[in-house]
């Protein structure tokens, strides 16, 4: 056992403020134990090690921070689920480690904060590296894999998660400066059919209403889930999350949108690659969210820049159809969006009814994108409804039924339909 704890490559910290060196969001090393050596761990996973992690995690974080390190190994979680201390200051680094749940298992493997936090005042400063982290090849039972709320600077980086049945392998619930790096999510499980929706990384509001903020996906991949990121409630009128950023990603096979962006505000998707998908990046204001008009200003500033999308809605979900537009932005009657940018994206290949599609946004410009090949060559490239101020230009349009429809200032596109 020591020899396998002399290879460790694995680690996991808890970090405070006050020393001199800094990593992710200003925390500091403070100190080293080791899983296997120091807490008795068995990593040949068969015995339950989720108590011996909550025993760590509490320990360490208790006693004002350190690094516990993992050695590589499999490590079987089944008891119970591990709480972070509302102390935080953790970093979880978990190379060459695989961390599985049981079979059985309906509990998160790792979670804090919850319904007595307000504001960004649970378990924060916590950074996890590396590691596949399996929900359990056989487990029907719904799981989320990592789930934080109402909490700040929340890490993922390098790390692997599968076989999650119907949740989410990441929640970000009211969270200011959350990123997911690098990451890779694989083998989502619907066991239901209600559950095609469900987001590899969901976005929601605190169970007291905070919204999240600075939240950063980058570089990750996903295939088979219904969506890479997004926000599928809104339970608190007038509120939206802020600042986020969903680029460098490659997304297949998505049973529900690529991106599904509801009530978000500031934020831009970019340079993602997303194939084979039912549909495309949706940007919508939740009916539920729905306000007055004086919150015109929090739907503004959105931009879907350089993306690449292919294969949108040839291969539906059982039940669902191809989706209005491979390319959506939605606002509403009384909650319209403002600012609206659409530009250098390629969509090729596409059966949902309209290639980029906008509704009730003001000001919204579609430039530069290419648009080609519509599913039975009768879609609409690009489509303004119920928008004022709508520019199209210098766009790029082959086989489609319809070029550009109810924008008030459309030049320079080049139109070759069907």
């Amino acid at each position: 056992m020591a020899a396998v704890a002399g290879a460790a490559t694995v680690a996991l910290r808890c970090l405070t403020f006050p020393a001199a060196r800094r990593n992710h969001a200003g925390m500091t090393d403070t100190g080293k134990w080791n899983f296997v050596d120091h807490f008795g761990a068995d990593p040949q996973g068969l015995i339950d090690a989720a108590a011996l992690l909550q025993h760590a995690v509490t320990t360490i974080c208790d006693a004002g921070g350190g690094t516990l390190v993992i050695p590589p190994g499999r490590y079987r979680m089944h008891s119970t689920g591990t709480v972070v201390p509302d102390s935080g200051n953790l970093t979880v680094i978990a190379h060459g480690a695989h961390i599985f749940r049981s079979d059985t298992s309906t509990i998160d493997t790792l979670w804090g904060g919850g319904f007595s936090h307000d504001g960004y005042n649970g378990a924060s400063n916590i950074s996890i590296h590396g590691g596949l982290w399996d929900g359990g090849a056989g487990n029907p039972r719904p799981l989320d894999m990592f789930a934080f709320c109402s909490a700040e600077n929340i890490l993922y980086a390098d790390l692997v998660v599968e076989n999650i049945p119907d949740w989410h392998a990441i929640e970000f619930h009211g969270i200011r400066n959350g990123t997911a790096r690098n990451c890779v999510f694989r083998r989502f499980k619907a066991t239901t059919s209600t559950r095609f929706f469900s987001e590899a990384i969901e976005v929601q509001e605190a169970p007291d209403g905070t919204h999240s903020s600075g939240i950063v996906v980058d570089g990750c991949t996903a295939d088979g889930y219904g969506a890479l990121v997004g926000t599928h409630t809104a339970t608190f009128p007038g509120r939206f999350h802020d600042g986020l950023r969903v680029v460098n990603n490659r997304i297949t096979n998505a049973k529900n949108y690529a991106v599904r962006a509801h009530n978000w505000r500031h934020a831009v998707i970019a340079n993602n690659i997303i194939e084979d998908c039912n549909s495309g990046i949706q940007v919508q204001v939740d009916p539920a969210a729905q306000y007055r008009s004086w919150f015109w200003s929090q739907t503004e500033d959105i931009i879907i820049a350089h993306n690449v999308l292919t294969h949108t809605g040839l291969q539906q979900q059982p039940g669902q159809g191809p989706r209005y537009a491979t390319i959506g932005v939605y606002g509403m009657a009384d909650t319209p969006m403002e600012n609206v940018v659409v530009t250098g994206n390629i969509i090729r290949d596409w059966a949902s009814a309209n290639g980029i599609a906008l509704q009730y946004v003001h000001e919204g410009v579609v430039t530069g994108n290419v648009v080609k090949y519509s599913q039975g060559g009768d879609g609409t490239a690009i489509l303004f409804t119920s928008c004022s101020g709508g520019t199209a230009t210098g766009n790029n349009i082959r086989y489609a039924g319809s070029g550009v429809v109810g924008a008030e200032v459309s030049a320079g596109n080049r139109i070759s339909l069907r």
